[in-house]
């Protein structure tokens, strides 16, 4: 299992890594020589070498999903010998928001990188702040709503809350994800700003 990594600051994504799988085709056996080493991606992504020349193959995969590989060998007389390898793919999304009176939505796609499985599971941790800074006069508790939404509407919510000075973490999680999802915070009462942490983790079951 391999993780890609994605953080947001103020709204705007900052960083996004790739996950790399390497094949290594060094210790292939065969009575005749080898020609050609490849690999087949069940997204429709195909690469091949010249045996005499490389003997690994490095995959990027920029989306999460649980993907089917198709590692071969061609000899030459033209005997093709494979073998199947499943790789996940999984993704963590971190979300910083600092002083907002109007916290903005986070998006994330549930739908993988190929025609594979959906997601598990994804698990989400959202920490609001109600900072009370040193000369803050009128500071205000907030009364603030939680509402994760997809194609079919609000499959998960919350409301709660924040005190002047305190902060509240609602931590949830939600089966078999599918397509684009929003996590929406909407302060019903109050106009503090707030400080918003969100880690996402979207993940698979093998």
């Amino acid at each position: 299992t391999q993780l890609i990594e994605t953080s947001y600051e103020q709204g705007e994504m900052i960083s996004s890594s790739t996950a790399t799988f390497t094949f290594d085709f060094s210790q292939t056996a065969s009575d005749v020589s080898v020609r050609t080493y490849g690999v087949d991606i069940d997204d429709g992504r195909t690469f091949a070498i010249d045996a005499s020349e490389q003997q690994t193959i490095s995959l990027d995969f920029e989306r999460h999903g649980m993907y089917i590989v198709t590692a071969y060998a061609i000899d030459s007389q033209d005997i093709r010998v494979q073998e199947l390898h499943t790789l996940v793919v999984e993704q963590v999304i971190t979300w910083t928001e600092e002083n907002t009176g109007n916290p903005e939505s986070m998006f994330f796609e549930a739908n993988p990188g190929n025609d594979g499985p959906h997601p598990s599971y994804f698990v989400l941790n959202s920490t609001v702040s109600n900072p009370a800074p040193f000369f803050e006069v009128n500071g205000q508790d907030v009364d603030l709503e939680w509402a994760v939404l997809n194609i079919d509407g609000q499959c998960l919510g919350h409301r709660e809350i924040i005190e002047n000075g305190d902060s509240f973490t609602w931590n949830t999680m939600h089966f078999a994800p599918v397509e684009m999802h929003e996590i929406e915070l909407t302060i019903r009462e109050g106009q503090d700003s707030l400080d918003v942490n969100q880690r996402l983790e979207i993940r698979y079951m093998a």
